[in-house]
């Protein structure tokens, strides 16, 4: 047994998995939407992609990281809207804690997904039952529009191939008994972290399907690929590796620009919102960078990069934004070709907690606006205040996205909502 691996046992992990869940939060926001064909995308015009498609749109054939064009030529009657980056954190956030009241080890996977690492003496049936409380918290939190299909395994890959089973609002269970017939049925692609690479690597040495994945013993799977064979053996056999999810070590922003400029001087003020919105970042998180850097992508061109090591880490506005400027101005003014990306980057993280090197030289007023800053945007939202240069840009350059990644951030309060009751699945003891 390797350490820290723990034993595969049923009923570990409860994963849900919201359905369509920017599309479900535009139909229960805007009653217009509803039961209707909708997309969600990054932008509207030619060049936006689907992030998001409601189950209207997606009998259709419209999908994920779709371009709107082709979305529209599959379905005449799709709506399209933008995103919307308030309401889909308030409703992350509404769901969570819906399940910190229900449950005791409640993680985020992303902006729409969650796992819940079930104690052991939660057994079966009342795993089943926290699935039906939680359902029946999303209809009355949240509303009718806005469904979860959720997962239960013996560990986090297995809940979470549970919950792709049974879409929308679906509920399935893989047990270490049922996992080779769930498998059966199944296509190598059709596993979390399986792309069409990963499957010619494994049809290389006689593994076709999901259950041959499953039957070859980890000694084979070792020999032909390492410990990420050894790791596809746990996972597909409910194992569990302990241990804290890994710390955030940097942060980025970048932006794809719209139109494509021929020098330095006409992305700067786009370079000022991405480094704003980075650092109101870092200090929401209550981190400090040692580095920060700069790049830009260069049509037909390689990329320029940029960087500076900092006297001491950093999450002073003022400090950081001058290295940004530095780095930026560092690079050549005109470009060999256009412009078509800049971007921001703070590297080696480190907690504000650990306290930081004061420099003498440094007036007490340029921390002081810093944290003045933060007062305002924390009372106020974010674009309650910004800084001058910013408004020369246009309209939706450098607007913030959200991901479907892990979720590295600190939650932003939310006051006006009000902590559910704590409930607890009946005869279940925390």
């Amino acid at each position: 047994m390797y350490l820290g691996l723990q034993q595969a046992v049923n009923a570990r992990i409860l994963y849900l998995d919201c359905n369509a869940f920017f599309a479900s939060v535009e139909q229960q926001l805007h009653p217009e939407l509803r039961n209707v064909p909708l997309a969600v995308c990054s932008h509207l015009g030619p060049a936006g992609t689907v992030l998001a498609a409601s189950y209207q749109a997606k009998a259709f054939g419209v999908r994920t990281g779709m371009r709107i064009p082709e979305a529209q030529a599959r379905c005449p009657a799709l709506r399209t809207v933008s995103t919307k980056l308030g309401p889909y954190r308030e409703y992350h956030q509404r769901f969570m804690v819906l399940l910190r009241a229900l449950a005791p080890n409640v993680e985020a996977a992303s902006i729409d997904e969650a796992v819940v690492s079930l104690p052991r003496n939660w057994y079966g049936s009342q795993a089943h039952e926290l699935a039906f409380q939680v359902k029946a918290g999303f209809v009355r939190e949240l509303g009718e529009y806005v469904t979860c299909s959720i997962g239960i395994a013996p560990n986090r890959f297995l809940a979470k191939l549970a919950t792709d089973l049974q879409k929308p609002d679906g509920l399935v269970e893989i047990t270490v008994e049922n996992t080779r017939e769930v498998l059966t049925k199944l296509d190598l692609l059709d596993l979390p972290g399986i792309a069409e690479r990963n499957k010619q690597r494994l049809a290389r040495v006689g593994i076709a399907t999901p259950a041959a994945f499953y039957d070859a013993p980890d000694w084979f799977l070792r020999a032909h690929f390492g410990f990420w064979g050894q790791q596809w053996w746990w996972r597909l056999h409910g194992f569990e590796a302990s241990g804290e999810p890994e710390p955030l070590k940097t942060m980025s922003h970048q932006h794809a620009l719209k139109i494509w400029r021929p020098d330095r001087a006409h992305s700067t003020p786009i370079l000022d919102k991405l480094a704003d919105r980075l650092i109101h970042r870092l200090n929401r998180n209550q981190f400090r960078c040692k580095r920060v850097g700069v790049f830009c992508s260069i049509k037909g061109q390689r990329g320029w990069w940029a960087d500076e090591t900092l006297a001491s880490p950093q999450a002073s506005y003022r400090d950081l934004l001058a290295a940004i400027h530095r780095c930026w101005n560092s690079l050549p003014e005109v470009a060999p070709a256009p412009i078509r990306l800049i971007g921001v980057s703070f590297v080696g993280l480190e907690p504000s907690s650990r306290g930081s090197q004061l420099c003498l030289l440094t007036p007490p007023v340029d921390e002081a606006l810093g944290v003045a800053v933060e007062k305002v945007r924390a009372k106020f939202g974010y674009d309650s205040i910004k800084p001058a240069t910013i408004f020369a840009t246009r309209e939706g350059d450098a607007r913030e996205q959200l991901g479907f990644g892990r979720v590295k951030d600190r939650p932003i309060p939310l006051p006006h909502l009000k902590q559910a009751a704590r409930i607890r699945p009946h005869g279940v003891v925390a």
